[in-house]
């Protein structure tokens, strides 16, 4: 499975970035890291909204540099 990590670009070249992947593969993990998890669960409402599936979320915190962030991956399918 293909995890696209979300950032700084914009929602749509995410969502574009995960169609794409879509055309070749059954799911697709899109992952948010701290302020970055707000526009993952945006790429997968959009995705869901072009009749992809969540069928996985999962929420939790990791360390980098020292801190503890939290992260969110959400997992779809066609």
């Amino acid at each position: 499975m293909e995890t696209i990590l979300v950032g700084e670009k914009e929602t749509k070249d995410y969502l574009e970035e995960a169609k794409k992947v879509f055309e070749n593969a059954n799911e697709v993990l899109i992952r948010g890291v701290g302020r970055d998890t707000v526009k993952a669960v945006d790429v997968a409402e959009l995705l869901k909204a072009d009749g992809f599936k969540v069928s996985n979320i999962s929420i939790n915190t990791e360390e980098k540099d020292g801190k503890r962030v939290s992260f969110i991956e959400i997992t779809l399918s066609k």
